[in-house]
């Protein structure tokens, strides 16, 4: 929204505004003559909104971080549980709600259509201004269905003539290559911009199987191999304020490591091709109405091999695979080549009517087309075991914004609307070849209301609340074809939430002080899983019931002395199953009001940083040292019936540390890391183990 609208224009009339070179959490000031003029940059004045949302700026996405996910895991309230190393699946948790209920985006255009081709991780944090977390509530500028909340990447502004170039080696033979190139033509407005990395990492670590009493083995089958390159031209001197087409390709090969048996030769594959085009103008068709539009296709072929004809333990004995096509993990062979097409568009339309009322439309649509493919599973059944698939989702939001008594009051009312429907066929027991269409078409409705108070220029107070729900993904409805079956009773995810807190933040004689706590429940209805099926090697998702959380975080970060800079913060988070009966039986549920597993409940982070500019001498050079630790309290991984199952996720407790020194004036940075310092045993989920002790060398060139 513009509250900002005062501060832009004196600032754009007096060429003021400056951007903060440390945090940006820090205040804005310019003296001009006898007038001063002081405005909270972009990251202070999003933390004074009225819908709760941490920031991430600079300090945390630099030093010991090599990746979006490792920034997230520091920020409170939000857990990422890995899989392996480089390239493993990952799922971004926020206060318990995990993976597909959190809304995912890319400068505020959704990725959800294009998950299995970009995820967050692919996104270099050299790239990244800035990352947003938005807790319960999704931005209605935003669009889309999410109930957990948002994570929005903030891209950053290039000067007119850019360049930037990093590599970084690894343990475990990783490398990893971004580059990013701007050209600006003041004349016409035009800007072109191109990037693009390769990553690559054999992920060889020794692991601790825990199913196999702790034996000590080399992950020997988990290669990660990953090229994107993406390419865009931008105008600003057309009709539009901003119109740009933006262009993206990418390729990915990742081996799959056995944890039970050592798997050889299975492996995912993809490849990808996204265009996207984003259109800007204020003051569209009459004076205060602003226009936002994206929209995007994308054309991917994915799959899943895994034909071998023998199977492997970890002692070295063969064995024949159990199907005579085949296959490694299961019973049965695949060799798929699955065609996805994509459509994803976003309108919003923002009118500021006055300075105390703003309203907003948006509107988001989505089409998913699916052709999956799998001959060889086919022949494994006798008969054909997967169809085409169609589903399409529209959602529109309609918001107030109401500001009152000079600013310290702000109120955001949304009301939003979700359609969506799905079309494909499935058989009805697998086993046996009988077809059945399915079709089916669903609305429901959702409101939030977000608050923030004033009481002075460092103390305010948030509230909120939600009814939101989430629509099934087109994977949940009608399956991938080859590891997951269509689910197209699946009814959608409803969550209520509430959240209040506190917010102080306090401007010291060397930078800010900021402390937050804040109180948060959810009750999440139809909440979907992810569940085995009878079929080894598949599964299905499935509605589980209701389940609560009860929940508290607090942080406290800010500036010590002019050159320490510390942060720390906890989240306690308690989900319990709140079904009295067994699913669709009159028979009590023995799980009602345990806490639910494979959740983590209670997770800490503390970090400091210490920096100094020209310690060695000389002019232009700046170095940090960075330390940060992570703590995270055993879980269950099934529900806790006995205090002596063994089926637990254990605590862990990690150290990263890193120092950075850039030169001539931040042309060239160095950059040592150290993740896991004391070499712990690490799973973020059952008998997966992290990788221990590992280390990465940077270099970064930038000419501007």
């Amino acid at each position: 929204m513009r509250f900002k609208i005062v501060f832009l224009a004196l600032t754009s009339a007096t060429n003021l505004f400056a951007q903060n070179s440390a945090d940006s959490s820090f205040v804005i000031s310019q003296e001009l003559a006898n007038i001063t003029i002081v405005a909270p940059n972009e990251i202070r004045k999003m933390r004074e909104a009225a819908m709760p949302v941490s920031v991430l700026g600079k300090r945390q996405l630099e030093g010991t971080t090599t990746s979006i996910n490792d920034a997230l895991a520091r920020t409170v309230g939000i857990t990422v549980r890995n899989t392996g190393g480089v390239g493993s699946a990952s799922r971004v948790s926020v206060r318990g709600l995990e993976g597909k209920r959190m809304g995912i985006y890319i400068d505020e255009a959704a990725i959800g259509q294009i998950g299995d081709y970009v995820s967050l991780n692919d996104i270099p944090t050299d790239m990244i201004e800035r990352i947003e977390v938005y807790k319960g509530i999704v931005p209605y500028r935003f669009g889309g269905s999410a109930l957990g909340g948002a994570v929005n990447v903030v891209t950053k502004e290039y000067p007119p003539v850019y360049l930037d170039a990093s590599y970084e080696i690894g343990s475990f033979n990783t490398h990893k290559l971004n580059m990013t190139f701007k050209r600006t033509n003041a004349k016409t407005g035009l800007q072109f911009g191109m990037g693009g990395c390769l990553t690559y990492s054999d992920n060889n670590y020794k692991m601790h199987l825990q199913n196999l009493g702790n034996r000590v083995v080399e992950r020997d089958h988990d290669q990660f191999k990953k090229a994107m390159f993406g390419a865009s031209l931008k105008a600003t001197k057309w009709y539009f304020d901003e119109a740009k087409l933006e262009v993206v390709f990418t390729g990915t090969r990742a081996e799959i490591q056995g944890i039970d048996s050592d798997i050889r030769e299975a492996y995912n594959h993809s490849i990808s091709g996204i265009a996207a085009m984003t259109l800007k103008r204020d003051n569209f068709l009459i004076d205060g109405l602003d226009l936002d539009f994206d929209g995007c296709y994308s054309y991917g072929e994915n799959g899943l091999c895994d034909k071998a004809l023998f199977r492997y333990d970890w002692d070295g004995n063969r064995y024949p695979s159990l199907s005579p096509f085949g296959g490694e993990q299961g019973q049965y062979a695949s060799d798929s080549d699955n065609h996805t097409h994509d459509l994803a568009g976003k309108l919003n339309l923002n009118y500021l009517m006055s300075e105390h009322h703003a309203f907003n439309l948006n509107v988001y649509a989505t089409h998913t087309r699916q052709y999956p493919e799998n001959e060889l599973m086919d022949k494994c059944f006798g008969y054909k075991t997967s169809f085409p698939s169609r589903m399409s989702s529209i959602t529109v939001g309609f918001s107030h914004d109401l500001t009152l008594f000079d600013g310290k009051l702000m109120c955001a009312t949304t009301v939003k609307n979700f359609t969506y429907h799905s079309n494909t066929k499935v058989l009805e027991n697998t086993f046996i070849n009988r077809l059945s269409d399915v079709n089916l078409t669903r609305n429901y409705w959702g409101a939030s209301e977000a608050i923030r108070y004033k009481f002075n220029q460092e103390l305010m107070a948030k509230a909120s609340f939600s009814s939101e729900v989430r629509i099934p993904t087109a994977e949940e409805l009608t399956g991938n074809g080859y590891s997951i079956l269509p689910a197209t009773n699946l009814s959608p995810e409803r969550c209520k939430g509430l959240n209040a807190g506190l917010l102080y933040h306090h401007d010291n004689a060397y930078g800010f002080i900021e402390m937050e706590a804040t109180y948060f429940m959810n009750q999440l209805d139809n909440m979907i899983r992810y569940q085995a099926d009878m079929i080894p090697s598949m599964a299905r998702y499935a509605n589980f019931g209701k389940v609560v959380t009860n929940g508290v975080e607090a942080e406290i970060k800010g500036d010590a002395t002019s050159f320490l800079y510390f942060y720390a913060n906890a989240t306690y988070q308690d989900l319990r199953d709140k079904r009295k009966l067994e699913v669709g039986s009159t028979a009590p549920n023995p799980t009602y009001n345990k806490r639910m597993p494979n959740i983590p409940y209670f997770l800490t982070n503390f970090g400091i940083e210490l920096h100094k500019e020209n310690i060695f001498g000389g002019k232009g050079q700046n170095s940090r040292l960075l330390f940060d630790s992570s703590y995270t309290h055993e879980y269950f991984y099934d529900f806790e019936m006995s205090s002596l199952q063994d089926r637990k996720i254990p605590t862990s407790f990690t150290f990263d540390a890193g120092i950075e020194h850039s030169f001539q004036n931040d042309r060239w940075t160095l950059t040592f890391k150290v993740k896991n310092l004391t070499d712990r045993i690490v799973y973020s989920d059952l008998n997966r183990p992290l990788p221990g002790r590992n280390f990465a060398l940077k270099v970064k060139f930038v000419m501007k």
